[in-house]
């Protein structure tokens, strides 16, 4: 018990009366709805319109907090699928009034080095869509569709790997062969006076490679390595004259040429019915004169044939061609007997 008259010893405060405390609860509420209130008006301030052009989904607005375009597309609720682009890109920050275009990719098939590849795009053109693809292109590279058509859904891309490669090669040129009438020599006699040498050329081609593959060879050049040299074959053309006994005696001949011999008859049984027995030279057919090719016995030249006798030129015949030659005789039966074989046939001078 404390002593009358004894100093009180210190304590804490006195409780403040009620109105007070009252007072002081009422400063701190209306502190914190100034804070809210603050804040409210911050975040609104920190809200930015926007409008998204979606090229599936139309047209997009709102409002949207600071941040860059990803954080834009989110609050919106417009989400990307793989290959779509945007414009602006994705990082770049958002300012109000912004306009952001979303680019929805497709599906579209490049064809190179022999491999269909399945990709996406967006748009752009062929070379564009190389480009970001890293498929590079030689100079002379085919592209189809060109590098400056649209790409749009659907697109075959086909790239052709162009290579052209230049090539020599060399051909011998064939030699031609003269015939030369040679007065030394005896008629009828052939040999070479000259060999042949082929010549050589050289051409100079352009081979077109498509995807590995020789699609075309074009000749850009031709030169003469070496010329050709004709062949010359020598005929002889000198007459020697020689004789032959025979039963019609002693007979005077300039060559002698092996043949093929065959008989007719000038009557309608041998020559038909509309032959009048007149040959070529206008002699009458008949034994003594025989039908013969010009070009190897000419028209009117006198002939002795052993086993027939002596004879005159004086006809032609369709089967009658190189050495062939055909004797007339007076009766079928003589022309059936002698028939066909090989004879001598002697010119005479």
């Amino acid at each position: 018990m404390m002593q009358p008259g004894a100093a009180s010893p210190p304590g804490p405060w006195p409780a403040a009366p009620a109105p007070l405390r009252f007072g002081a609860a009422l400063r701190g509420a209306l502190f914190c709805a100034a804070l809210a209130v603050l804040a409210w008006a911050g975040q609104a301030v920190l809200l930015h319109p926007v409008r998204i052009v979606d090229g599936d989904e139309g047209v997009v607005a709102g409002r949207v907090l600071r941040g860059n375009v990803a954080d834009a597309l989110r609050q919106l609720g417009v989400q990307l699928r793989e290959g779509d682009r945007t414009e602006p890109a994705l990082g770049v920050e958002v300012h109000p009034g912004m306009t952001i275009r979303v680019q929805r990719a497709f599906d579209v098939i490049v064809t190179v080095d022999g491999q269909h590849v399945e990709t996406l795009a967006v748009g752009g053109t062929v070379g564009e869509l190389l480009r970001e693809r890293a498929i590079r292109l030689g100079p002379l590279d085919e592209v189809t569709p060109a590098l400056d058509q649209p790409v749009t859904p659907g697109t075959a891309v086909r790239v052709v790997r162009v290579q052209e490669v230049t090539r020599t090669r060399r051909e011998p040129i064939p030699f031609k062969t003269l015939r030369w009438a040679e007065p030394r020599w005896e008629k009828g006699k052939t040999g070479i006076l000259r060999e042949g040498r082929e010549g050589v050329v050289e051409y100079t081609e352009r081979l077109r490679y498509e995807d590995g593959k020789l699609v075309s060879t074009t000749v850009v050049g031709t030169r003469r390595i070496q010329e050709p040299v004709a062949q010359i074959i020598g005929v002889g053309t000198r007459i020697v004259w020689r004789t032959l006994r025979t039963p019609a005696g002693v007979i005077r001949y300039r060559e002698a040429l092996p043949m093929i011999a065959t008989a007719y008859y000038p009557g309608p049984e041998s020559t038909g019915r509309s032959a009048d027995g007149v040959t070529a030279t206008g002699m009458r057919a008949g034994l003594g004169v025989v039908a013969v090719d010009p070009r190897v016995i000419p028209l009117g030249t006198r002939l002795y044939i052993p086993g027939y006798g002596l004879a005159v030129a004086g006809d032609v015949g369709g089967a009658i061609k190189g050495r062939r030659i055909d004797l007339g005789f007076n009766t079928l039966r003589e022309a059936l007997h002698f028939g066909r074989r090989p004879v001598t046939v002697y010119v005479l001078d």
